[in-house]
């Protein structure tokens, strides 16, 4: 028996393939790419925004794409690095999508689909010995273990250690009353305004994503954050967001040196099992090739 820790996309295509079923702590599927309502439509927490097709055709042949063209504004630009994620060679891709994307209109469609093809159990890791995993709501028997959940909380029920660590994201889903600029993504480096990305949804001109990067737990304030768009010009008060969703992730970008020595009975895939920061293309990727 195959065990999948983890009901992100990866999680989700990795268990269709090998007929495994998945461990997930969250209520629901889709990991970064969960949706939520708003305005009376299901919203992906990320925007599903793809460079090429190849990925989203070979999971879901019936995905709804749609080729866009993104306008970017960068203001202070030298600093957005030191700003986002101090400790990174290079920002991830993901956080800035290409100019020529590819806009997924039916993600949502698509990990339902994938959702109702596999067996899908809550709880999280707490022990794992050779061929059992424990965690917190049962006890689980296999013969391969897949993670693409957090290897850090992996490697602490294996008894391992390794020098991994991430940056955490504030990611705010808002809904406006009007269209607030001429761009589809807006990018500030400057360190006194809190947010970083503002990424406008292709199909809503008046909804936006809202990206603020934190450490070492220090968390950003929504608030502030309604204050910074205040500042900036972008909205006039409060009164101008008419809905808005917030979500802390606290494995955003990230960074660290990953031991080689592994369990032989584990196969580690995704963003968070690799450990790497991949985009959207790179995730779907690596289930298929895991």
């Amino acid at each position: 028996m195959s065990l999948v820790i983890g009901a992100g996309i990866t999680g989700l295509v990795l268990a269709k393939r090998e007929g495994a079923t998945i461990i997930e702590e969250q209520a629901n599927y889709g990991g970064l790419y969960g949706s939520e309502e708003m305005d009376n439509v299901k919203i992906p927490a990320l925007p599903p925004l793809v460079g090429r097709e190849k990925e989203i055709l070979e999971i879901y042949p019936d995905a709804d794409l749609a080729e866009i063209g993104l306008s970017l504004r960068i203001v202070d630009e030298v600093h957005l690095r030191s700003k986002v994620c101090p400790v990174c060679e290079t920002l991830p891709s993901w956080i800035i999508p290409p100019r020529k994307s590819l806009f997924i209109r039916n993600f949502p469609e698509i990990l339902s689909h994938l959702a109702s093809k596999v067996k899908i159990v809550r709880g999280y890791p707490v022990r794992i010995t050779n061929g059992t995993l424990f965690t917190n709501r049962g006890i689980y028997d296999f013969r391969t273990l897949l993670n693409t959940g957090s290897r850090q909380r992996l490697n602490r029920s294996l008894g391992l250690n390794e020098r991994i660590d991430a940056i955490g994201c504030l990611i705010l889903e808002v809904l406006l009353d009007r269209k607030i600029g001429d761009w589809d993504v807006y990018v500030n480096g400057k360190s006194g305004i809190s947010f970083s990305h503002i990424i406008g949804f292709p199909d809503n001109e008046r909804l936006y994503y809202i990206y603020s990067f934190y450490h070492k737990g220090k968390l950003p304030d929504v608030d502030r954050i309604i204050l910074d768009l205040k500042r900036t010009r972008f909205i006039e008060s409060r009164e101008n967001v008419l809905s808005l969703r917030a979500r802390y992730i606290n494995e955003c970008l990230l960074y660290g040196e990953k031991e080689r020595q592994r369990p032989d009975f584990l196969r580690e895939c995704g963003r968070l099992g690799a450990w790497e920061n991949m985009d959207l293309n790179g995730a779907i990727r690596s289930a298929l090739e895991c």
